[in-house]
């Protein structure tokens, strides 16, 4: 069975049954339907608009939630009437229609993951086992799981002993900073470097996850790791690009449709350029490269294509095959230079 065809199957029986009793998926195995592993720019578009053919939608947004949290696909709700608004400016040829970008905090997978807590009725020495069993730092202190009542690090511990009170666990339970899961994660981090660690509630106030600064770590390097890799990728392209060729043939190569712009060296082509000027094949041999030309420019296609979904927001990382093409064309062309 094709792609299309299985994605057609799921979405006659998801509306069918929407009803009754929704379909429950992953949001992972959704965009999977339309052959993707990441929430790119172009593939919510097409998500969204197949759902909305079907007079469907999913609870909670499958844009706003982890990427393994499930959803539910239910009735499409009415749109409310338009209000009018102001004219503004049309978008000019090349600018691209801005999504909704911010990375929310329910897109981190710790704070989908639930906790690990313990009840005011609990002994300082259970908290202290837990922790050690699961490797934490902190626990919730919880009396239900929307009602939380403060958390109990290694730290407060060891204050309460340094200041030689009981260490009942109520002497040991400090206030706990608390984040909504669809908050914007950027806008959050100076409560999470603040504190060291802030719960995750839920729309339905339920407690569901914890983000620590090491969290936050981990989220950089997995999102930011890609980046270096490409600019360094860039970066290497335009030293050999300048060298091989003037101004003036550089001028040459540019996409027609934006004829305007002034190009005087490789930074000002764009991706796209620099593939279209290293396929002619006399443009090519100006390398003097010992090197099948098919098989880098289908390499280097396969990075422009990386390039362009990672500069297009999405809340997921790149998959490691993807992560493994990128580190790989840099280092072939560490080896060029």
């Amino acid at each position: 069975m094709s792609m299309s065809a299985g994605r057609e199957e799921f979405l006659a029986e998801a509306k069918e049954m929407s009803t009754s009793s929704p379909v429950e998926v992953t949001v992972r195995d959704l965009i999977g339907y339309w052959g993707a592993k990441r929430r790119g720019y172009w593939i919510v578009e097409q998500v969204q608009r197949s759902l909305k053919r079907r007079g469907l939608q999913t609870i909670p947004p499958f844009t706003d939630v982890w990427i393994n949290s499930t959803v539910r696909l239910v009735p499409l709700e009415p749109e409310e009437p338009l209000v009018p608004v102001p004219e503004v400016a049309p978008i000019e040829a090349g600018q691209d229609a801005q999504a909704d970008i911010y990375l929310r905090v329910g897109s981190l997978g710790s704070a989908n993951s639930g906790v690990v807590s313990v009840t005011p009725q609990d002994d300082v020495q259970k908290a202290q086992a837990l922790m050690l069993r699961y490797g934490y730092s902190q626990l919730a202190v919880l009396s239900g799981e929307r009602d939380l009542r403060g958390a109990v690090s290694w730290e407060s511990i060891a204050q309460a002993q340094i200041r030689g009170i009981s260490t009942t666990l109520a002497d040991v339970t400090t206030a706990a900073e608390v984040v909504r899961e669809d908050d914007d994660l950027l806008a959050q981090i100076p409560r999470v470097i603040g504190a060291g660690f802030v719960f995750v509630q839920a729309k339905d106030r339920r407690i569901r996850g914890i983000v620590t600064t090491a969290d936050l770590s981990e989220e950089f390097s997995r999102t930011a790791n890609p980046f270096f890799v490409i600019g360094e990728i860039e970066r290497r392209l335009r030293t050999i690009i300048d060298g091989a060729f003037s101004a003036e043939e550089l001028s040459q190569i540019v996409d027609p449709e934006d004829a305007n712009r002034v190009v005087s060296e490789a930074a000002h082509l764009t991706f796209g350029e620099y593939q279209w000027l290293l396929e002619n094949p006399e443009r090519w041999g100006r390398l003097n490269w010992q090197l099948d030309r098919k098989v880098f420019i289908e390499a280097l296609d396969e990075v422009r294509g990386i390039r362009n979904d990672i500069m297009h927001f999405s809340p997921d990382p790149l998959d490691e095959e993807s992560v493994s093409k990128l580190r790989n064309f840099a280092q072939w062309i560490r080896k060029l230079m």
